[in-house]
C-alpha cells in the first residue's frame, strides 16, 4: 500500500501529455544553468602551482617553506640535540625527552594540548636522532594556524612536571622492548665505532629507566635547544616566519667536540637461530658533501636490497650470501655533522655465518665495486633523492635535516651534478686505509672476530 500511494502522484503527472512536454522542457534547460554554475565555481577553487622553497633566517632559526597549496599543511620545529648531545651522567635523556613530548607545558596542560589539537584534526609528532629532535605538527590549512601555539610550547615551553613523567615510564620501557635485532646491532655498531658522543645510542640504557628527573630534562633543553631549524610545508612563507619570530630559544647555543673514530669490536650474544653482524668503515659527514656522496654511492654499490617486490638484490655483497644456507646482505650508510659509517649488514644462520662474514670484510676492505656497480648505484642514489621528496613528510624532513646540519638546502639538481661527477676511484677513496668496526648480536658462537678479518 505504501508503494501505491508514492507511485500514484508520479503516474498522475504523466497522464498528460502537454504537461510531460512541459516537465521535458524544463528539465532539458535546466542543466545549462548548472554547468555554468560549476564552471564558474571550479574556476574559484582552480588548482594552484607548487612555489619554490624559501629560506629566511631569524636570530639562530633557519626557516625554510614550500607553499604546496594543497589542504593539508606540515609545521616543524628542528633543534640540534640529539644522543650525541648527552653528558656523563645524563644517557639516554634524548630518548625519554621524546617519549616525554607532548606533555603539559608553561602554556598548556596535557590534557588541553591533546583535546585542542584533536578537536581540530591536527596531529603532533615527535621524532629524534643522533643529532636532532624534531616537533612535527600536522593539521588541515585552515586549522593549523590556531594550532601553532601549542607546537610552540611543546617544543620549547615544556614543564615536565615530575608526576606525569612517572606516568609515562612504561612507554619508555616497551619502546626499549621493541627494539628489533638490526636495531640492537647498529646502536652496538656505533658504540665500537665512535665510542663517546655519536656512539650514545639513541635508546636510553635499562639502568638509566625512570631516572630522568625534571631538572635532568631542563638542563638538557637548556644547553643544545639553542639553534633551530623550522620548516613549512603547505604553508606562506609569512606566516612560518612570524612563527618562527615568536620563539624565545636560550641564548647558548650548544658546542660538541669534533667526533673521532677509533674502531673496534662489541658482541653481544642473545641466542636463537640467526647470528647479526655490522662491518663498517668510517664514512663522511655533511662537512664534505662530494666524499658524503662517494660513501653513498658504495653503500648502494655494495647492494641495498631489492627495489622491486619479489626482486633480486643486485650489488658487489652477492658474493658473499652464495652459501647453501639462506642468507641476506646488505650495504647501508649513515652521515652525521662531521663523520659516518658506510659498510655491510648481514643476517644468517648461525651455521654459515662465519663464510659469510669473511666474504664481506674482504668485499668492503678492498672496495671492489665494478663500474657497472657504480653506474647502477648512481642511478639507485638519484631515485632515493628523488623519493625523498616524493611526499611531503619525507621532503619535510630532508630540508629540515639540511639546514640543521649543512645550515642550507641543496635541491635535487645540484646532488644530481654531484653524483654524476663522482669516479670510481672517489668511491674507493673513501675506504683506502681504514679501520674495520664490528658489531655482532645472536647467535654468534660461530662469528669470527675481528682480528681474524684482517
Amino acid at each position: 500500500m505504501a508503494l501505491q500511494q508514492t507511485l500514484n502522484p508520479y503516474i498522475r503527472s504523466i497522464s498528460a501529455v502537454k504537461q510531460n512536454a512541459r516537465t521535458f522542457a524544463a528539465a532539458a534547460a535546466k542543466p545549462k544553468h548548472e554547468s555554468e554554475a560549476r564552471d564558474s565555481k571550479e574556476a574559484q577553487y582552480k588548482l594552484l602551482p607548487r612555489e619554490p622553497l624559501k629560506t629566511s633566517t631569524v636570530g639562530n632559526i633557519t626557516v625554510s617553506s614550500i607553499e604546496t597549496n594543497k589542504a593539508l599543511s606540515r609545521l616543524a620545529v628542528y633543534f640540534r640535540a640529539g644522543s650525541r648531545h648527552e653528558q656523563d651522567g645524563s644517557t639516554g635523556v634524548a630518548h625519554a625527552l621524546r617519549i616525554f613530548s607532548g606533555l603539559g607545558t608553561t602554556g598548556a596542560s596535557q590534557f588541553g594540548i591533546t583535546r585542542n589539537i584533536q578537536f581540530r584534526g591536527g596531529n603532533l609528532l615527535c621524532t629524534s636522532g643522533r643529532e636532532h629532535t624534531g616537533y612535527i605538527l600536522e593539521g588541515t590549512r585552515d586549522q593549523i594556524k590556531l594550532l601553532e601555539d601549542f607546537l610552540r610550547d611543546a617544543s620549547a615551553n615544556q614543564a615536565f612536571k615530575r608526576w606525569e613523567l612517572g606516568d609515562h615510564l612504561s612507554r619508555l620501557k616497551l619502546d626499549r622492548i621493541l627494539r628489533p635485532p638490526e636495531a640492537r646491532t647498529l646502536e652496538l655498531l656505533h658504540k665500537a665505532a665512535f665510542r663517546r658522543g655519536l656512539g650514545n645510542s639513541v635508546y636510553s640504557p635499562k639502568y638509566m629507566v625512570g631516572k630522568h628527573t625534571s631538572k635532568m630534562l631542563h638542563n638538557f633543553v637548556s644547553e643544545n635547544f639553542g639553534s633551530a631549524s623550522i620548516v613549512g610545508i603547505g604553508l606562506p612563507h609569512d606566516q612560518v616566519l612570524e612563527f618562527a619570530g615568536r620563539f624565545q630559544l636560550p641564548k647558548k647555543v650548544s658546542t660538541v667536540q669534533p667526533q673521532k673514530y677509533h674502531g673496534g669490536e662489541i658482541r653481544k650474544e642473545s641466542g636463537g637461530q640467526f647470528a647479526y653482524v655490522a662491518l663498517a668503515l668510517e664514512g663522511r659527514g655533511w662537512n664534505n658533501p662530494k666524499e658524503m656522496i662517494a660513501a653513498a654511492l658504495l653503500h648502494r654499490a655494495l647492494g641495498s636490497g631489492p627495489r622491486v617486490k619479489y626482486g633480486n638484490s643486485k650489488g658487489a655483497l652477492n658474493a658473499a650470501t652464495k652459501t647453501p644456507i639462506e642468507s641476506v646482505a646488505s650495504g647501508f650508510s649513515a652521515s652525521y655533522t662531521d663523520s659516518g659509517l658506510v659498510g655491510a649488514f648481514l643476517t644468517a644462520s648461525h651455521c654459515c655465518i662465519e663464510k659469510v662474514t669473511k666474504k664481506a670484510a674482504e668485499i668492503l676492505q678492498s672496495a671492489s665495486v665494478s663500474e657497472e656497480d657504480i653506474v647502477r648505484a648512481k642511478g639507485t642514489l638519484k631515485a632515493d633523492l628523488a623519493l625523498a621528496t616524493e611526499t611531503d613528510e619525507s621532503h619535510l624532513e630532508e630540508i629540515a635535516l639540511q639546514s640543521l646540519h649543512a645550515q642550507k638546502v641543496t635541491p635535487f639538481e645540484e646532488y644530481s651534478k654531484l653524483v654524476d661527477g663522482v669516479t670510481s676511484a672517489d668511491v674507493k677513496k673513501v675506504v683506502q686505509g681504514g679501520k674495520l668496526t664490528m658489531a655482532s648480536y645472536g647467535n654468534i658462537a660461530k662469528v669470527p672476530y675481528l682480528d681474524e678479518l684482517k
